[in-house]
């Protein structure tokens, strides 16, 4: 058998420039929204100190694969008063917070302040050096009198409620993604989450400070939104299959007899579903797509000239010659004992070997699309 190695110098190097293009495009002309900070407040009468008790929550929401931040400025009003735990940073190299975990802060106010509202402003900077131009706030109103020991008749003690909703994607070989839900350790009341995608919706409750696992998200269902009753944005941004890196690769044999020109496409047991198209020279091309663990073979007439080019998950090889064997008549036909002589390994049995399509471009393909799997909220 004949393994022709297809050269992908070309092709790769173009792609790979194209790919320095979109990721300077996206690093440059990204919307804010790909990064920002969220602050959001509540307030209640404190009837045993008389105070006006506000707690004050910052979340950011960034990509995948930034993982602190820091607080550039922080303004809060009353200016003569004081938030506990959030502060604006002094060393600009040095990012203090989780961008997967909520930011707490405290202020307190007298019962008898003559304050109406009282606001938190922050802007925030990341670990990948993006920094918020505009400030977030939150805003709390103030009504009325706290007094001590009085709190308002018929109205419960409020208290803060807090849910910590998180998210992780572990994707499989076989284009399924596994999903675990977390309502972290500083909520404190339950929280309900539905996982949908494209002909799957799965909804579970959760109680503080638990988890669950073993979400099975099947293949071929498109980007994943995690999405918790009562509000608007979802958990996570939506996630799409992404190809593991422990995955083995597919491989590709061809052969040539007087009649036929054949091509088997082999992916192993632990590969990923592959999709390839052989286009001939002359007549219609054939696309087959290979399970893992699965085989499968093209076959083409043969005829003097015919060449075949394969391609791949966008990647696309140089054309292979069909060449006879020396004893075909006339460049086909059956040898002088009527056997079919074959070029390379037998027809029946193609296998082994690996096309730089699939060996090589295919790995680089997947390479530059792997990113590492993180609980995002």
């Amino acid at each position: 058998m004949n393994r022709k190695k297809l050269s992908l110098r070309r092709p790769l190097g173009i792609l790979g420039a194209a790919l320095l293009g979109v990721v300077a495009a996206v690093t440059l002309a990204s919307p804010a929204s790909a990064h920002h900070s969220t602050v959001a407040g509540s307030v209640w009468c404190n009837p045993e100190t008389g105070n006006w008790d506000i707690t004050w929550t910052v979340d950011t929401v960034v990509p995948r694969g930034v993982d602190r931040f820091q607080l550039t400025s922080v303004e809060l009003t009353p200016a003569d008063s004081t938030v506990t735990n959030i502060a604006a940073a002094t060393d600009p190299d040095y990012f203090p917070y989780h961008t997967d975990a909520t930011l707490y802060g405290h202020q307190i106010l007298p019962g008898d302040t003559t304050a109406k509202r009282a606001t938190l402003k922050v802007k925030a900077k990341w670990d990948n050096g993006f920094e918020e131009n505009r400030a977030s706030r939150g805003t709390v109103r103030i009504k009325g009198t706290c007094v001590k020991d009085t709190p308002p008749p018929s109205t419960p003690t409020p208290t803060p409620e807090v849910t910590a909703p998180k998210a992780a994607f572990t994707p499989a070989c076989d284009g399924s993604v596994e999903v675990t839900l977390v309502n972290g350790d500083e909520a404190t009341v339950p929280v309900e989450l539905t996982v949908s995608a494209k002909g799957f919706t799965e909804t579970h409750t959760l109680e503080p400070k638990s988890e669950k696992k073993g979400i099975v998200v099947p293949a071929g269902a498109g980007a994943i939104t995690v999405t918790e009753k009562g509000k608007e944005s979802p958990v996570t941004e939506p996630y799409t299959w992404e190809r593991p890196e422990n995955c083995g690769e597919p491989s590709l044999a061809y052969a040539s007899t007087c009649d036929e020109f054949l091509f088997e496409v082999t992916n192993p047991k632990d590969g990923t579903p592959v999709t390839v198209t052989f286009t001939p020279s002359t007549g219609d091309a054939q696309t087959v797509t290979v399970a893992p663990d699965e085989v499968k073979v093209v076959k083409f007439p043969a005829s003097e000239g015919l060449t075949v080019t394969p391609s791949a998950e966008g990647e696309q090889g140089e054309p292979i010659a069909w060449e006879p064997e020396e004893n075909c008549a006339g460049g086909g036909g059956g040898g002088d004992d009527g056997e079919l002589p074959v070029t390379g390994a037998a027809a029946g049995g193609i296998a082994g070997g690996a096309l730089a399509l699939l060996a090589l471009g295919t790995v680089l393909f997947f390479i530059a699309r792997r990113r590492r799997t993180t609980f995002t909220a």
